[in-house]
């Protein structure tokens, strides 16, 4: 099962999925510090330009720093077919010069595998490579301030680079081994350094390294063959060389490339999709799951070295003795992090160990992220909500809730407590902000009442409905306010008319404001597509149009746009639509069984033995044989394991609704 997993991800999704218009591809291991981004400039197709090494992995992009290398020293034309993708690995095939070019990915690093060719196809003797540290140049707001190559011996290159980050400075350190002797080096620039100089420094930095490729006049079966190993580190260019050491020594490149495979293997084996192959339809969409799942598990990023040592948020040296050590938390998905508090809790349990660790070095006492930090707080929350964490941690992640969403640092929310909302005049986006930190205080709440602090529940309860003083009372609409109260008068209002639909705490106060399930639904049915937006219907007379909706939804899905969580999770028929309660709200399956192991040993089944194109419609659900009559399933339930059956029909089934106790939590539910 799990080889025929691996053949899914590597011979099947990625050449279908990864086409003219996705200009990157990622080599990674799953939750690693390092992704090998290969880039194809759209202005120049069928080229690789660079091979680039993003520290704490691309989700980060280049804020933590960047090192790229190119095997000669201009952009490469590939040759027509030659390109292979599987996870953690990379080859294609160049014609100008004729390079075999090979990537695989550690925790901490990268190996690369170069074969030179002269034009008659006999190995190449000699070969050069491009050490670029100049990426700042591409990115001016988190530009490099210094940069520095080093090389110690013959084989044995480290160096730095200090970059201006959006939110602090970040060090990225590395170390890089060749398996051949460096002939010959110089900076591209001449000030950096004379001509094999040991010592390069300067702000945009590059170097060009020169090899001889051949041992003696006797062919070798490696001639022509140049490997290069790279580790990295937050911390020093000892721990980068440390990490090499304890990741890559004693290893060859095809050991390296199938750990990296089993590492995906052993993450991605927590889904299977149990359906015979053969239609090219069906492969598709059971690759692009895997994909989505895939993808998933890029990021958060672990941040320490092997030795334990990190550089922390406050650019102080700290050693990580009792959790793996993660960073780039905020760009992660929110619905990514319930996912994986469903499929990995000891995962979630180490994001959330790095967030309130992160949360301890920080001077302002705030969680990690920006603005209104709501997948931090979503985290939080919903592992707490779920049951993953133990209940002696609950005072510190109140305390850490309390300090960031009450901070008098960030200026919108000093001002959403005084005004109650949000104010037009405050942010470009007050509604979507004024309903993110309305969540955030409902999650608040939600914690304070676990840890008995009914004063602070009482206390922050009108911040959890601030969203309401955006609603029109006559219309439902949402509109933005002025401090004084008064209306804004914005020419786009009607655009942004539907942004308080979706109240994830509190759908039933929404429904009410916006004139009833009838109403509500006649809303849903003219308003722009979102993520949340078919899972709304359950408030409505006809959940089956959210049946026909997630569909389309997912036939349409494309992963360079759309949340990969949202859609692993709409394949199993479930979505977490307000995170940090214990339920699921259930949708309509992608196909006819899916599996999911989970972590405590037992066993998820979801059916749909009739789905088809044509059955979409949920016509009853049953859990472990019995009828489920409500609209959701609790965690609880799942985790126990079991069998989730969803019986599908052609028609939709109009008497099918919900009300009261059936329907999904509303902080206000009538």
């Amino acid at each position: 099962m799990i080889r025929r997993l691996v053949f899914f991800i590597a011979a099947s999704f990625l050449p279908w999925l990864l086409v003219a218009k996705d200009h990157t591809r990622e080599v990674a291991v799953p939750f690693g510090s390092v992704s090998v981004s290969v880039g194809f400039p759209e202005h120049l197709p069928g080229t690789l330009s660079s091979i680039e090494h993003r520290f704490f992995n691309i989700s980060s992009e280049r804020e933590y720093g960047s090192l790229g290398i190119v095997p000669s020293t201009g952009p490469l034309p590939i040759e027509e077919g030659s390109i292979l993708e599987q996870p953690g690995f990379f080859s294609a095939g160049t014609t100008e010069p004729v390079i075999h070019i090979q990537i695989t990915a550690t925790p901490r690093g990268a190996m690369h595998r170069y074969a030179f060719f002269r034009e008659e196809g006999l190995p190449g003797r000699e070969g050069k490579i491009l050490v670029d540290l100049t990426g700042g140049k591409e990115d001016p707001d988190n530009e490099f301030l210094w940069t520095e190559i080093r090389v110690t011996d013959q084989h044995v290159v480290t160096g730095s680079c200090i970059r201006r980050g959006k939110w602090n400075t970040a060090h990225m350190f590395f170390a890089i081994r060749f398996s051949r002797p460096v002939k010959r080096f110089y900076a591209v620039e001449g000030e950096n350094g004379p001509e094999n100089y040991p010592l390069l420094r300067g702000k945009d930095l590059s170097a060009v390294f020169e090899f001889d490729l051949f041992k003696g006049e006797i062919q070798y079966v490696d001639d022509g063959v140049l490997e290069v190993q790279i580790a990295f580190s937050s911390v020093d260019a000892l721990g980068a060389l440390n990490n090499l050491k304890a990741e890559q020594d004693g290893k060859s490149f095809e050991a390296l490339k199938w750990d990296a495979a089993q590492r995906w293997e052993r993450e991605m084996d927590v889904i299977t999709i149990d359906e015979p192959m053969g239609n090219e339809l069906l492969e598709k969409r059971r690759a692009l799951v895997y994909r989505a799942l895939y993808a998933t598990m890029l990021h958060p990023s672990l941040a320490h070295d092997t030795d334990g040592r990190f550089r922390g948020n406050d650019n102080n040296i700290y050693e990580s003795d009792f959790h793996l050590n993660y960073t780039s938390l905020f760009p992660a998905d929110p619905a990514g992090y319930s996912l994986m508090t469903l499929l990995k809790p000891e995962r979630s349990r180490q994001f959330v160990a790095s967030m309130l660790a992160y949360y301890d070095r920080n001077v302002l006492k705030l969680l990690p992220g920006e603005g209104a930090r709501h997948p931090a707080v979503t985290l939080l929350t919903d592992a707490h909500a779920k049951g993953i964490l133990p209940s002696s941690l609950i005072p510190r992640l109140l305390d850490a809730i309390y300090h960031t969403v009450t901070s008098a640092y960030e200026p919108v929310i000093s001002i959403m407590q005084e005004v109650g909302f949000v104010p037009a005049s405050a942010a470009g986006s007050s509604l979507s902000l004024t309903r993110k930190l309305s969540y955030e205080y409902w999650c608040l709440t939600t914690m304070a009442g676990s840890d008995g602090d009914f004063n602070m529940v009482n206390r922050m309860r009108p911040m959890v409905t601030s969203y309401q003083w955006l609603l029109e009372p006559k219309t439902g609409y949402a509109r933005q306010r002025n401090r004084d109260l008064s209306w804004y008068e914005d020419p786009d209002s009607l655009l942004h008319r539907d942004d308080l639909l979706y109240i994830p705490h509190n759908m039933a106060d929404v429904v009410e404001r916006v004139g009833g399930r009838k109403a509500f639904e006649k809303r849903l049915d003219s308003t722009d597509r979102f993520n949340e937006l078919p899972y709304l219907y359950l408030w409505t007379g006809a959940p089956w149009k959210g049946q026909q909706l997630i569909r389309e939804m997912m036939d349409a899905y494309d992963l360079k746009e759309g949340s990969p969580a949202w859609f692993v999770f709409s394949a199993m028929g479930l979505y977490p639509l307000c995170p940090a309660t214990d339920q699921y709200v259930l949708g309509v399956p992608y196909f006819k069984k899916m599996t999911v192991r989970l972590e405590n040993g037992k066993v998820l089944t979801i059916e749909a033995p009739h789905l088809t194109d044509r059955n979409i419609y949920v016509k009853e659900v049953k859990w472990n044989g019995k009828v489920l009559n409500t609209s959701f399933i609790s965690h609880q339930q799942i985790m126990q394991g079991g069998v989730l059956e969803f019986s599908m029909t052609s028609a939709p089934v109009r008497g099918r609704t919900f009300r009261n106790e059936r329907l999904p939590y509303s902080y206000l539910k009538k």
